[in-house]
């Protein structure tokens, strides 16, 4: 009997002892279970964050990018307008040359009139009309001339990078030019020896 009773109260103790361990586990397990919730919820908050930064930035991108394009869409406007205007300026510069034009060819004709009035000689009189001509014919030419310079100007004058570019390019242009004779040494002697 008194090794039942001392088995029995080591059997107790043991049980004891595990209820004590089982306490110890579940208290480890309840502050784990703790932790990890905590740190699930601070993941969350983060993502939250992260989230709304994130729509935050993709919102401002996209209104970003609306300005962009409505900043685009107005400057298009305004160089086809300036384009417009420059096109119109050159377009009345041209007819008011042209009316200029007329305007002397019907004074030439009527002081060649006037003169040829004056004038004895059958000669005379045909060798001025031939001169009035050639004069006339080379008006015409000269404003045909101004008018396909005005044209082939008109798109190199479009936007600030063509103008820039136009100038670079005739400034190299008078650049070559002016020194030629450097430029031929240098081809002749250095590069083709």
């Amino acid at each position: 009997l008194d090794a039942l009773l001392e088995e029995l109260r080591e059997i107790k103790e043991g049980q004891s002892h595990l209820e004590d361990s089982m306490e110890g586990l579940k208290a480890q397990l309840q502050r784990d279970y703790t932790y990890m919730t905590q740190c699930l919820q601070e993941e969350r908050y983060r993502y939250e964050r992260l989230e709304e930064q994130l729509n935050d930035l993709t919102e401002l991108h996209q209104n970003e990018m609306t300005n962009l394009k409505q900043e685009l869409a107005s400057m298009e406007e305004k160089v086809a307008y300036q384009s417009y205007e420059r096109a119109r300026d050159i377009q009345e510069a041209v007819e008011s040359c042209l009316t200029r034009v007329t305007k002397l060819e019907l004074q030439q004709q009527q002081q060649q009139v006037v003169q040829l009035e004056g004038v004895e000689n059958a000669n005379a009189r045909a060798l001025l009309g031939k001169f009035i001509n050639v004069i006339l014919a080379l008006m015409a030419v000269l404003l045909v001339f101004v008018s396909t310079i005005a044209n082939f100007i008109t798109p190199l004058m479009k936007t600030r990078l063509r103008i820039t570019s136009t100038a670079l390019l005739v400034l190299v242009l008078f650049l070559l030019w002016k020194h030629w004779d450097s430029v031929t040494y240098l081809l002749e002697h250095v590069l083709l020896p």
